[in-house]
């Protein structure tokens, strides 16, 4: 015999089935929060602190391609842990602070001497540019009015083009690097450094957009966002795995700008240690 139920006891039934497929759906539960970049605030300022290219000078061609830079400081301290809360809160380096080097717009090499010599590594024929900047303990760089350096040079002989013109607007990719693990991959900084240029509603801007490593490089990215403030962000949601962050300096239109260091990619991997 076939019993109908009525109607409000068929509806109470389908509901929480309904609402079980939405949350699957749209990525909800804890297993699946979803990924998303938020910006931040600048950490508290130091005070004239700012990093210089003792040696070589600008424009020399230096004969060893296996260079080494010294970096000298002004009003920062190397080697320090950061006190700030945001040391407890993403990635850090238990060696303290630092600076920046950044050889032709690879990723960057952290100096915890600066006014020693700085091995670089072994440099191909030609023009070279650098920049160095001071770094906290957790890697967001000192953002200071003059805090950076430029250093352009030649290996061997004087020839071809220095990836970087000074006169020009540029960002500068520092951050995320490497392998993110643990309590570190929870919540992900990313950051830059301008030179020449300032960021603005109606001007330049900083896009950042991450797409997981397999993925086509113009495939939709998973998270995008676009800072019209110079500040770190913030990413959050990875799961384990291996994506490409991508930095890029556009103008008042949505162009990207001219220039080697003005479009960046970076892969990073994360492992967050998933049951």
């Amino acid at each position: 015999m076939n019993t109908i139920m009525p109607r409000t006891f068929r509806l109470a039934l389908l509901l929480p089935l309904a609402l079980a497929v939405f949350l699957v759906g749209c990525g909800g539960g804890e297993t699946d929060p979803g990924v998303t970049i938020t910006p931040g605030e600048r950490s508290p300022a130091i005070e004239g602190a700012a990093a210089s290219f003792a040696s070589p000078e600008d424009s020399v061609v230096v004969d060893d391609p296996n260079v080494s830079v010294v970096v000298n400081v002004e009003n920062f301290e190397a080697g320090v842990q950061t006190e700030t809360p945001r040391a407890e809160e993403i990635a850090n380096s238990g060696n303290g602070q630092h600076t920046h080097v950044i050889v032709d717009n690879e990723p960057y090499l952290a100096n915890y001497t600066p006014g020693e010599p700085f091995d670089i590594g072994t440099l191909e024929p030609g023009a070279h540019s650098l920049v160095t900047f001071p770094s906290r303990s957790y890697h967001e760089a000192v953002k200071n009015d003059g805090a950076h350096d430029i250093l352009n040079f030649y290996v061997g002989e004087e020839t071809g083009a220095f990836p970087l013109d000074p006169s020009q607007p540029t960002i500068i990719y520092s951050r995320p690097k490497g392998t993110y693990s643990g309590a570190g991959a929870e919540r992900i900084m990313l950051d830059f450094y301008l030179h020449n240029v300032t960021l603005s509603d109606d001007g330049y801007k900083a896009r950042y957009t991450v797409r997981p490593a397999d993925a086509a490089a113009d495939a939709e990215p998973i998270a995008s966002i676009t800072l019209t403030e110079w500040t770190p962000a913030f990413i959050t949601g990875l799961g384990s795995g291996n994506y490409i962050f991508r930095l890029e300096l556009v103008d008042a239109d949505g162009n990207v700008v001219p220039g080697t260091f003005n479009t960046t990619e970076r892969e990073i991997t994360v492992e967050r240690g998933e049951m």
